[in-house]
């Protein structure tokens, strides 16, 4: 069976075996594009799921004879859809995960903010001040936190909206109209797809 939906919860269970060897059980909360969340909890097994809160996931599971789910491949997607249901409506839980993706959006911004300038300072691309002494070294510092504070906003909003989508041309569109948008179809959702995977993965969703 196939879950797609956000990580809403990875909880984490610890214990020791017969012979004293420690060990930690992971499990996952799947939480579908409506916003509500799958009735079961997903085992990922003992070894952490190389995936967090607040993922778009896939993954692919079995249910054994006492009806619990085990992943057997969890794989991030990308373009992920836009979440809804409680998190739009201001569910406690939601609101933690929206929070979360928020916080990794802005620290990815402020992060990308920093690299940009890094390559424009080295490329003398920047108009700064040129003044030399204490003075111009104050100056030159306000005016650099100053472009990584602007830079990093805008780069934030960008991953929120994804608004560049439909400002910026794409240049490898071959015409005007280029049909779907990437999150209609799972055909870049996996970069290592193999070809020829079996469509009806998907109709088994919310099993």
């Amino acid at each position: 069976m196939i879950f797609k939906g956000f990580i809403a919860k990875i909880s984490k269970k610890e214990g020791r075996s017969s012979k004293g060897r420690a060990w930690s059980l992971y499990s996952i909360k799947l939480e579908k594009e409506d916003g509500s969340e799958y009735d079961k909890w997903i085992s990922a097994g003992f070894d952490p799921p190389d995936a967090k809160e607040g993922d778009y996931v896939k993954i692919t599971a079995e249910e054994n004879d006492q009806g619990y789910i085990n992943a057997t491949d969890i794989k991030r997607l990308k373009n992920a859809p836009a979440r809804s249901g409680k998190a739009a409506t201001g569910g406690a839980g939601n609101n933690v995960s929206n929070t979360t993706q928020k916080s990794i959006h802005y620290q990815s911004a402020r992060k990308d903010a920093i690299e940009v300038l890094k390559l424009l300072v080295s490329q003398d691309a920047l108009p700064l001040t040129a003044a030399k002494g204490k003075a111009g070294e104050a100056k030159r510092y306000l005016e650099l936190m100053a472009l990584v504070d602007k830079l990093a906003i805008r780069y934030f909003f960008d991953a929120e909206t994804h608004r560049l989508l439909e400002a910026v041309v794409d240049e490898g569109a071959v015409k005007a109209d280029v049909g779907k948008l990437p999150e209609d179809s799972d055909d870049d959702e996996e970069q290592d797809d193999e070809e020829g995977e079996d469509d009806s993965d998907d109709e088994e969703d919310d099993e």
